[in-house]
């Protein structure tokens, strides 16, 4: 131990007497490991960090697969299968079901949209989590009709707008239309599955209409001893047993168990996996860099090492003196990486702008500390390792009969010094690629505009409470009545209402039968994505009818039921043929009859997190929603517009709140933070690594110069040219950057194939991406490599003979 606390003094002291040598590594390494740490504590928070509810481990959703659409994730049960499998499976303790909604209650002087969760009455207990204060819910209370009489509330609600009233327990509050008394609050934090103000108790008929609807998501817990496996092959069972006794639903549909937690991270798994390998990628070209740095600086310590070897020390002395010195700068670089991760993770987590599930959690704790020295020793091993190989190998007595700077520089010191730099330039060629497909993507994904026009547009929510408007001509009658007075409103251009605005919120998904494919076996009952909307929808968001027409006021509950599908959903419902004039039914036993395709229109993503699908569009009058957001194109700023149009609600009913107010842009960028965040951390990656690479670039040409700065003096006397040094060192580079170049294409061509689910409207082998990395990377290069040419060809031949 005397031993390695002597190294320690003695790497001290070398690195204080080189100042700018110690400050170059540590900030080299400070970026790479700082980067690591940041990104890690988002990993750990999301990835690694298991939701916090009792043996977790034991947590399951049963989900639904199909093969009929070849989806390549599994997706929500139907009410009526959830039921099935709540009865049938022996392998699961309990299992519950839970599905979003939205909420209006009035706490204050207006009317305010809250988020709800509706749960089966096993559902909580399941995730073994029991409120703060009073019960939950009961199971009598969750059947139907009369699961609107109770409700839980969050904490947060609780404490913030009811001033923690203690007596909360039996006070009633009118949620959406409907009195419902206050039987628990909440743990503190507690806010599953992500956001909740409130829960509710959930009850629906099941019935062979309802089967095909697949949107609840369930949890359920593994009995004690069963293993995940063992409750996927029950649930599998399960499932062809349902496709045996309701073939019109439930043919070519089958269910999995899935991790809880894999589950719910599941969208951004990949992209947290592909953030970490990006870092890994900066602190492999850090690790390159400073071996290079520190190869530099071995060699001019070869006298100093080989009088040591003369006074007694051995090559393991020495090779640990010299990897001592790599870890204590590696560490220092790990403190300053500990404060870049401060920072980055507060600049990260700043420009998120929505609330994250309650159960994701980033703090630099323990764990990440812990994770950063482990990172800086093995950072600080990598970066010594190549000093300690070629330091060690060599005949080191020769050192002593060589005098100056120059002896012991051998070919073998330049290879590796070369090598290491070859490796930077393709590291740096991947992660710059990669860089360069997420940034595009996100422009393409921007593009997509082009399929319709947000600008100018507000769009807002209204929810009609099923109590106050129980019948669907209710809500035909209001929307109906709603619309001509905003179309009057000043400025206004068009005006129309719709259950899902593009690019902001998934739309639902359901089953279609075409009529004379009733017997095509699995392919039968394909899934779409639906859409209910109003007149002048299309017009108003200027999305292009291709063929037919939209939908107009003629198109009512009494007339023919009509239907506008997307260009992806005419190839997948009638591939090769005209759409018009087509006939469907939405579900296995629609009872209201065909519906008939009127009109083709463009397509349009439909959420920011979704790839481009198929999708249908019905009139709102022949299967009216609760939920519609409007939507007003202005002459002028569209967001002046909000304040009367709160007017005509407060007008037709006070009661209703008009919530989630915003331009279509806002809330398009919004909606697309995620896809943003990806491509500004990539960049930022990636510019780390340009620069790094660079400078190392330019450190092996400039300490090549160094080396043979006599050579081309005596070169320079003998007349060469300034463009002859000139050529020769830039040649030097050149091949390097090109070797680098190409092995970095290779590596791209590879990594990049796991990208694919990453992005939209780029391939993966996107030439123009790939070419302009190559070009700007060879630039940074170059450049990196001219610099030590220009002042070698500036050398006074004289000066340089006299050189040592």
């Amino acid at each position: 131990m005397h031993g390695v606390w002597q190294d320690v003094r003695y790497a001290w002291r070398t690195l204080v007497k080189n100042p700018g040598f110690t400050i170059v590594v540590v900030l080299a390494m400070g970026l790479g490991i700082g980067v690591n740490a940041s990104i890690y504590t988002i990993v750990r928070g999301v990835l690694l960090r298991e939701p916090p509810f009792p043996a977790p481990d034991r947590l399951v959703s049963v989900e639904t697969t199909s093969r009929k659409t070849g989806e390549s994730e599994p997706f929500g049960c139907s009410y009526p299968d959830y039921l099935d499998f709540h009865d049938r499976a022996r392998t699961l303790e309990s299992l519950g079901a839970y599905t979003e909604t939205t909420t209006y209650l009035t706490l204050g002087s207006e009317p305010e949209r809250f988020n709800a969760t509706f749960v089966t009455a096993s559902l909580l207990p399941t995730l073994g989590i029991r409120p703060e204060r009073g019960r939950l819910f009961l199971p009598e209370e969750a059947e139907l009709g009369k699961q609107y009489t109770t409700m839980l509330l969050s904490h947060r609600v609780w404490k913030d707008r009811l001033n923690s009233d203690p007596g909360v327990i039996g006070r009633t509050f009118n949620v959406n239309g409907r009195q419902r008394t206050v039987i628990g609050v909440m743990p503190d934090h507690f806010n599953f599955p992500e956001i909740a103000d409130f829960w509710l108790p959930m009850a629906y008929a099941a019935n062979e209409d309802t089967r095909g609807a697949h949107y609840l998501d369930t949890v359920g817990r593994l009995k004690p001893g069963v293993t995940l496996a063992q409750a996927n092959t029950e649930v599998a069972g399960i499932a062809r047993q349902l496709a045996k006794d309701h073939p019109k639903t439930n043919d070519g549909i089958g269910a999995v168990a899935t991790d809880l937690h894999v589950k719910l991270v599941r969208h951004v798994r990949t992209s947290m996996i592909m953030l970490l390998f990006a870092v890994m990628f900066v602190l492999l070209i850090a690790c390159a860099n400073v071996a290079n740095l520190m190869l530099a600086r071995a060699s001019t310590r070869q006298r100093e090492i080989s009088v040591r070897v003369a006074l007694g020390a051995s090559r393991g002395r020495i090779a640990r003196q010299l990897l001592t010195e790599s870890v204590l700068v590696s560490l220092l670089g790990g403190v300053l990486g500990v404060f870049i991760a401060y920072w980055s993770n507060d600049l990260v987590l700043g420009s998120i702008p929505i609330e994250l599930p309650y159960w994701m959690t980033f703090t630099i704790d323990g764990g990440v500390l812990a994770f950063t020295v482990a990172i800086s020793v093995t950072a600080g091993l990598l970066a010594g390792l190549a000093p300690v190989v070629q330091g060690t190998r060599r005949n080191l007595f020769e050192s002593l009969k060589e005098g100056g700077l120059q002896g012991g520089i051998g070919g073998g010191h330049h290879r590796l010094r070369n090598g290491l730099v070859v490796a930077e330039i393709a590291l740096a060629m991947v992660l710059l690629v990669g860089s360069g497909l997420m940034i595009r993507s996100f422009l393409r994904l921007q593009e997509v505009h082009g399929a319709f026009d947000p600008q100018g547009v507000l769009t807002g929510s209204v929810t009609l409470p099923v109590a106050v408007y129980p019948r669907p001509a209710d809500r035909i009658r209001f929307f109906e009545e709603l619309l001509p007075r905003l179309r009057a409103l000043p400025g206004v251009v068009d005006a129309s209402a719709a259950a899902y605005v593009p690019l902001m919120r998934s739309m639902s998904t359901t089953g279609i039968t075409r009529e004379g494919h009733e017997d095509d076996g699995p392919s039968r009952f394909p899934l779409t994505n639906f859409s209910f909307v109003m007149p002048d929808y299309f017009k108003t968001l200027r999305i292009r009818v291709r063929a037919g027409r939209e939908f107009t006021a003629a198109d009512g509950p009494t007339a023919q039921r009509v239907a506008v599908v997307n260009q992806s959903a005419a190839k997948l419902l009638w591939p090769g043929e005209d759409p018009l004039g087509k006939r469907f039914e939405f579900g296995a036993d629609d009872t209201a009859g065909w519906c008939t395709v009127i009109g083709v229109v463009d397509d349009v993503r439909a959420h920011a997190t979704n790839p481009r699908v198929a999708q249908v569009f019905v009139p709102h009058a022949q299967s009216p929603g609760q939920t519609m957001n409007l939507l007003l194109r202005s002459s002028g700023d569209p967001a002046a517009l909000a304040p009367f149009v709160r007017n005509i609600l407060r007008a037709r009913d006070p009661n209703l709140p008009f919530y989630d107010v915003r331009t279509l842009p806002e809330g398009i960028r919004q909606a697309m933070w995620e896809q943003r965040l990806y491509a500004w951390l990539m960049g930022a990656y990636s510019l780390i690594a340009l620069v790094i690479a660079a400078l190392g670039i330019y450190g092996v040409m400039a300490y090549r110069v160094a080396q043979r700065t006599q050579e081309i003096g005596i070169r320079m006397a003998l007349g060469a040219p300034q463009s002859a040094v000139l050529r020769m060192v830039v040649g030097q580079g050149l091949r390097l950057t090109l070797l680098g170049l190409g092995l970095g294409l290779a590596g791209a061509f590879v990594v990049t194939r796991f990208m694919a689910s990453l992005l939209f409207g780029v391939d993966p082998n996107d030439p123009p991406t790939f070419t302009g990395v190559a070009l700007i990377l060879g630039a940074s290069a170059l450049l990196a490599s001219w610099l030590p040419a220009w002042r070698a060809s500036r050398v006074d031949p004289m000066t340089a003979l006299r050189h040592e």
